[in-house]
């Protein structure tokens, strides 16, 4: 049987509270001024088992006007409603705006409980039904039983107790899979176990051990305890009352209105688009920039509404708004606010979150309110689709998928999975099969803008080119995009550089010449090569001495051994075949044989002799040279 909770609803002393004691021998009233002035201030809990054998959670709230913040915080999240008219008084002002707050809230199903029946004659009964019934026309409720009771004589209770049992069967209950998710409704310290928050778990499940977090205030907890109907379980489930002992915060820390989540899966904001409902019993207009009360939870927010399409909004319409909060939510796609105005606080509407992280605007054109229609009703596909779209070349990983779109990361997968629009990089990510083609693309774009204006070079290294796209395409992005157009052809990998297939360092005839004379030149002197900026000195006006350097060293016609000294490949191997004649003969190599031997001073013997040990040919060893690892190759 899936967990249940019932919500009491009504006007003050219509007899909810000792409706609750009768029907589950609790006293919901615990404050001491509940008990002092008779009424009921906050919210109370208690449970019973219905005559199926399944266990009901109530939420007890208080019916005075003053306090329907407070009740707020207990009826968002109830499963069904038990709404409570004293037949003797029958409908009052509570009783419509408690009913009008469940079905903003969308609760569908619940029991009526006509009270106080011993204290009038049977037809009074009859036409506080008919009052009731006629109450309940035109609401989700409309149809749903008028059970006579009397709390103080028992009668009618068995009949409620059958009708609340019927309505519970017919519940859908909620998700236990996916992150946990409850809004915190009420905080207190026992002694000896700490800091205890209570709530109805709206989804996903909570154990002992589980690490979790609080927000909006952002606070990393750890469940010591769980208690479901006053029991430890191992275990509370989405829908199930839930008191959690939490270990990481103090008593004072912790207030109604924060969330215990599971960290990671859920974010703050302060910025929602819904979509806006205002009542039809609402006595004047909604004006655009209307400052409300925005209920969600278990909180309480001020916010500015800005109407998208008009300056007012008139009773009973619906309308795309943005709610500009003053204090920040964690709010969840489909989640059902209940709105009510600033002063007189009075209930005036509700509304549906359709995208939790909405860019700040005052209007919209025909590209943002066809965006917003497809994520109030476009399959999961779709949605998913319109947010991987929104997040270009950088992509968007199941687990914010699920955070924007308000769903699990394996149900974005499954719907990822039937797209055929999207694409599913190697981390994880998804992109637009658009996108993904333009960060091939823009891979390939970026070695042509380097080829063409480094006419010279063979390709642009890998990582000077990963750098240069960074901002753009992130690491894994990038590697992937290389790897597949390297798969492709589109470009080819010599070494660490990259190059168009085709591309190959350009040379005009100026530019040959010019290399050609620095080659003769590097080589004209022997060992002794003169200063490279001699050499490059009077090259002609149009050659940059950096690119002829550099396409020396990369086509391997050069050989650099410090930023002022470079020899010729050619004279560079017979450096090193002297050197493997000389350890053929002797062991070891001294500073004035490597001088004798080349025939150079002791300014080119020792950077000469540094570039060999870090080629590895030689090896230091105090003042003496031996034969290093590719001495033997």
């Amino acid at each position: 049987m899936r967990p249940v909770v019932v919500g009491t609803a009504g006007h003050i002393d219509h007899g909810k509270t000792a409706l609750v004691r009768r029907l589950t021998g609790i006293d919901t009233d615990r404050l001491k001024e509940e008990k002092e002035r008779g009424i009921s201030i906050d919210l109370g809990f208690a449970h019973v088992a219905l005559p199926s054998g399944r266990r009901i959670a109530i939420v007890d709230v208080p019916g005075h006007e003053r306090f329907v913040k407070n009740m707020l915080a207990g009826a968002t999240g109830v499963d069904l409603v038990l709404l409570v008219v004293a037949a003797d008084e029958g409908v009052k002002p509570q009783t419509r705006e408690h009913l009008a707050i469940v079905d903003i809230l969308r609760v569908t199903r619940g029991v009526v409980a006509l009270t106080k029946t011993d204290l009038v004659p049977p037809e009074r009964i009859r036409s506080a039904t008919a009052e009731v019934r006629e109450l309940l026309k035109g609401t989700a409720l409309s149809g749903m039983p008028i059970i006579p009771v009397s709390s103080t004589t028992g009668d009618g209770i068995p009949e409620l107790l059958e009708a609340l049992d019927r309505a519970a069967s017919g519940t859908e209950g909620r998700a236990a899979s996916g992150a946990a998710r409850l809004p915190v409704d009420r905080v207190f310290s026992i002694e000896g176990i700490g800091t205890v928050v209570t709530g109805t778990l709206w989804s996903g499940a909570i154990r002992p051990g589980d690490a979790l977090v609080l927000l909006p205030s952002d606070r990393a907890v750890r469940a010591r305890q769980v208690e479901v109907h006053d029991q430890a379980v191992d275990a509370a489930l989405a829908g199930n009352r839930t008191a959690v002992a939490i270990h990481g915060v103090s008593r004072d820390e912790v207030a109604r209105g924060e969330w215990l989540l599971t960290p990671g899966r859920f974010h703050v904001t302060r910025m929602l688009d819904v979509r806006l409902d205002h009542i039809g019993a609402a006595e004047s207009p909604l004006p655009d920039r209307a400052r409300v009360r925005v209920h969600l939870g278990a909180s309480e927010t001020l916010a500015r509404v800005v109407l998208y399409e008009s300056d007012t909004l008139a009773p009973g319409a619906s309308a795309f708004a943005q709610l500009r909060l003053e204090g920040a939510v964690v709010a969840v796609p489909g989640d059902r606010l209940v709105l009510r105005s600033y002063s007189p606080s009075v209930t005036i509407g509700g509304a549906t979150v359709i995208d939790s992280n909405p860019a700040r605007r005052s209007r919209l054109d025909r590209e943002a309110k066809a965006r917003l229609e497809t994520l109030e009703t476009g399959p999961l596909a779709a949605r998913l689709l319109l947010l991987v779209g929104e997040s270009g070349f950088q992509g968007l990983r199941a687990e914010a998928a699920a955070l924007r779109l308000g769903a699990d990361p394996e149900d974005v997968i499954a719907a990822a999975a039937t797209a055929s629009d999207l694409v599913r990089a190697r981390d994880g990510r998804f992109l637009t099969l658009r996108e993904w083609g333009k960060a091939l693309d823009r891979v390939v774009g970026a070695v042509r803008e380097y080829g063409a204006e480094h006419k010279l070079r063979h390709g642009i290294p890998k990582g000077e080119l990963k750098s240069q796209l960074q901002r753009e395409l992130d690491g894994p992005v990038f590697d992937e995009a290389l790897e597949t157009v390297l798969r492709e052809g589109r470009l080819r990998a010599s070494g660490d550089r990259v190059s168009l297939p085709e591309a190959g360092p350009s040379l005009t005839e100026e530019e040959s010449r010019a290399l050609e004379r620095v080659e003769q030149r590097l080589g004209a002197s022997g060992f002794q090569v003169p200063e490279l900026k001699e050499v490059l000195k009077d090259l002609p006006p149009g050659v940059k001495p950096g690119e002829v350097v550099r396409h020396l060293l990369e086509a391997g016609r050069a050989v650099k051994v410090t930023s002022d000294l470079l020899y010729p490949t050619n004279l560079w191997a017979e450096i090193e075949t002297r050197v493997r004649a000389h350890f053929a003969r002797r062991p070891a190599l001294t500073m004035s044989e490597f001088k004798e031997l080349l025939q150079v001073s002791r300014k080119y013997a020792v950077p000469i002799l540094e570039q060999l040990d870090r080629s590895g040919l030689t090896r230091r060893e105090g003042d003496v040279r031996s034969p290093g690892p590719r001495s033997r190759q």
